[in-house]
């Protein structure tokens, strides 16, 4: 997932993805992800996986 080869997203302010830094934790991330189509790409593929493990669809 990230960058660095862990499994771990240890600094909210940069994408797990590539590494960029992002404006912010929250809406930054989502902005970088509208803008980076890898990262997005990346993102869905992560979301696909958890999907599973959450009770219902997050609002989010």
């Amino acid at each position: 997932m990230a960058v660095n080869g862990t499994r771990e997203w240890t600094d909210p302010t940069t994408c797990p993805f590539c590494g960029d830094q992002l404006s912010s934790p929250g809406v930054g991330f989502v902005d970088h992800i509208d803008d980076s189509g890898s990262c997005e790409q990346e993102f869905d593929h992560w979301r696909e996986n958890v999907a599973g493990d959450l009770a219902g669809e997050w609002s989010g």
